[in-house]
C-alpha cells in the first residue's frame, strides 16, 4: 500500500530570506520560510500554509483585511476555474500574524472540486497561491514577486465507490462515514503512515451488489503510544477485482502529526 500513499500525497515548498532595505523590506531576502504542500485527494485538495520564522526576532506580518492569501486554479488553457476569494466576505480591519523566533503558523484551505455546483473535470490544473501581507515588522513590503507561487495539481477522476467521506476524532481513535456502491457488496480498508501498517486488510461486508449508496461507517483505534511521530496516517478504502487486484483505491487522511 505504500505505493498508493507516494501517489496520494503531493507537496512543494518555497524558501524566502529578511533584510532592513532602508525603509522598507524585501520578502527575497526575508528570514522566514513560506511553505505551500496541496495534497489532492479524491473529494478536495487541501491547501496547507506554513509560515516559519528561522530568525532571532519575533516577525509581525502584517494584512488590511482577515484574507490572509489567495488562491486561484487555471486549466490548462490558463482559464480561470476556481479563486479562494469568489464569494467570500472579508473584515476590513487590519490584522497581524505574530511568530516567533524558530516557530511556524500553520492554516489549511480547502477546495472541494465544486464550481458552480458541479465538479470540475478531472485532470491537470494549475495552482496560483499568493501571500498577502502590506508589511513586515511595521516596514512596507517592496518586493512582493516572491509572495506568489505556482504549482501543477492532478484532479483525479471521480471515485466510483465511495463519496462524502468524513472523518471525526483524533490521537487514535477514529470514526470514519461515507457512502458506498461497492460492485460485488464488499470492499477492504487498511491503516498505515506509509512505512507501518496499523490495521491490518479488513473487509466490510455492504450486502448484494447495488446501484444505491449505502451508508457506512468504521471505527479505527490504535493506542496512543503507537501513533507516528511524524507524517500523514491514512485509512485506505478499496475494493478487489476478479484477479484480487487493488482497485477503486480512496485514501482518507485520519490526522497529520508533526513533530
Amino acid at each position: 500500500m505504500k505505493n498508493l500513499l507516494c501517489i496520494f500525497l503531493l507537496f512543494f515548498s518555497f524558501h524566502t530570506n529578511t533584510f532592513a532595505n532602508g525603509n522598507e523590506r524585501n520578502v527575497s531576502d526575508s528570514a522566514f520560510t513560506f511553505n505551500v504542500i496541496p495534497s489532492a485527494g479524491p473529494e478536495a485538495v487541501e491547501f496547507e500554509f506554513l509560515l516559519k520564522n528561522e530568525g532571532e526576532i519575533p516577525l509581525n506580518l502584517e494584512f488590511p483585511t482577515s484574507q490572509l492569501f489567495d488562491i486561484t486554479v487555471t486549466d490548462k488553457s490558463g482559464n480561470e476555474v476556481y479563486r479562494y476569494s469568489k464569494g467570500r466576505y472579508f473584515l476590513q480591519a487590519f490584522q497581524t500574524i505574530k511568530i516567533e523566533p524558530k516557530t511556524s503558523y500553520k492554516r489549511i484551505a480547502v477546495w472541494d472540486y465544486m464550481v458552480d455546483g458541479k465538479r470540475v473535470p478531472a485532470g491537470e490544473y494549475n495552482a496560483h497561491i499568493t501571500l498577502k501581507p502590506v508589511s513586515l515588522n511595521e516596514e512596507p513590503i517592496s518586493n512582493r514577486e516572491k509572495l506568489t507561487i505556482h504549482k501543477t495539481i492532478i484532479i483525479p477522476e471521480e471515485n466510483p465507490v465511495f463519496r462524502h467521506v468524513k472523518v471525526a476524532g483524533n490521537r487514535g481513535k477514529y470514526k470514519i462515514m461515507g457512502e458506498t456502491k461497492p460492485s460485488k457488496g464488499n470492499f477492504y480498508y487498511t491503516v498505515e503512515d506509509g512505512h507501518r501498517e496499523f490495521v491490518k486488510e479488513t473487509q466490510i461486508n455492504i450486502g448484494q451488489k447495488t446501484e444505491v449508496w449505502k451508508p457506512f461507517t468504521i471505527q479505527v483505534q490504535i493506542s496512543e503510544t503507537k501513533l507516528p511521530e511524524h507524517g500523514s496516517f491514512i485509512l485506505f478504502l478499496y475494493e478487489r477485482d476478479h484477479e484480487n487486484k487493488i482497485m477503486n483505491s480512496f485514501p482518507v487522511v485520519l490526522e497529520k502529526f508533526y513533530q
